[in-house]
């Protein structure tokens, strides 16, 4: 009975204690600032919209809005992803669907259709095509849609994006001269050898390049050919040889074929452009980046270049958001020179 009473008295005491503590700070300071609370109150209320307008640019709804709202949107999300303190490239990034819903929106219904009947393959790798194959209608209606996201989000996040100065990445950047790397560094194939590779595509064949162990080659940096957004960029690609096939493939990279790889869309020019087989990749989904930025190390990754006389080469596409065509390997050798002689973009300061 009596441990009763002198703990209710002990906690009482305490009470008084904490509330004469309080009347104290208060006569000190009778006008507290409530200027703390009212940001949290703001910050809390533009969760819910945040979110929501998110949840709008999901391929699952983004078909109910018409391109203009989706581009709308972004805009929003943006003005309130960076006060909520999120990054530019990590909003990009979070907007920007993963790499195999791109590459459903740019392969056409003849590709999707090879997709489906590619033979040789491991069972990850099957797994994979089969499932850019099923996205692909769904993406494919989506594109105008998605490319007016990729446009608003440029637009609003241009001018706080980081330039990344060349010198960083490249010891000889001062000889870079618009080229898809440093001059004679590559070559371009002789038109009469066209028909012997890819109608839709361009292998640039490269020069000093590294031999590694396990097979591994590392070619000299590729530079991007114009300004724009990341939308793709995936490294990691591993595979390793079986006696049955020349190479099964595991993880990692854009595809299992293409390897490691960029894609950058340019709302400028309203292209894609497509760099395969990389090394490594130096650039994130979402990354704002100007014509001339190193992307990577060109290399050997994907099964296609790691085949026997399949590497030293840079596999690069075009893809015409117009048209709504691939670039054939003409139209891209003629572009190359014209980007050559354009000249550099990116300012040495």
């Amino acid at each position: 009975m009596w441990f009763r009473i002198k703990y209710g008295l002990t906690m009482l005491f305490f009470v008084l204690v904490v509330l004469g503590i309080r009347f104290f700070m208060l006569a000190l300071n009778p006008y507290p600032d409530t200027t703390a609370n009212t940001q949290y109150m703001q910050y809390a209320s533009s969760i819910p919209d945040f979110y929501e307008n998110l949840s709008m640019l999901e391929s699952s709804r983004i078909s109910l809005i018409s391109p203009r709202s989706a581009a709308a949107i972004v805009k929003d999300i943006a003005a309130e992803g960076i006060g909520l303190g999120y990054t530019p490239e990590s909003l990009a990034a979070i907007l920007i669907p993963s790499s195999g819903y791109i590459l459903a929106m740019l392969i056409d219904d003849g590709d999707s259709e090879e997709y489906q009947n590619l033979d040789g393959l491991s069972y990850p790798a099957r797994l994979y095509y089969d499932r850019i194959a099923s996205l692909h209608p769904t993406m494919d209606t989506l594109r105008s849609r998605y490319e007016s996201v990729f446009d608003s989000l440029y637009e609003s996040l241009k001018d706080s994006a980081p330039s990344l100065p060349l010198e960083w990445l490249e010891k000889d950047w001062e000889a870079w001269q618009g080229d898809i790397t440093l001059p004679h560094l590559f070559t371009l194939p002789r038109l009469q050898d066209l028909d012997y590779s890819h109608t839709f595509a361009l292998d640039i064949f490269l020069k000093n390049v590294e031999y590694l162990p396990g097979d591994v080659q590392r070619g000299p940096m590729i530079y991007s050919l114009s300004d724009g957004i990341v939308v793709a960029s995936e490294g990691g690609w591993v595979g390793f040889p079986r006696k049955s096939e020349p190479l099964s493939f595991i993880e990692g990279g854009i595809s299992p074929k293409s390897g490691n790889g960029v894609i950058v869309y340019s709302p400028d020019e309203r292209r894609y452009y497509l760099y395969f087989h990389l090394y490594d990749v130096l650039v994130g989904k979402g990354q704002i980046i100007r014509r001339g930025q190193v992307l990577g190390h060109a290399g050997n990754t994907g099964i296609n270049a790691r085949k026997k006389g399949g590497g030293d080469h840079l596999h690069l596409e075009i893809f015409d958001a117009r048209s709504g065509k691939s670039f054939r390997n003409t139209e891209i050798i003629a572009l190359l020179k014209d980007s050559s002689r354009e000249g550099p973009a990116v300012s040495s300061e």
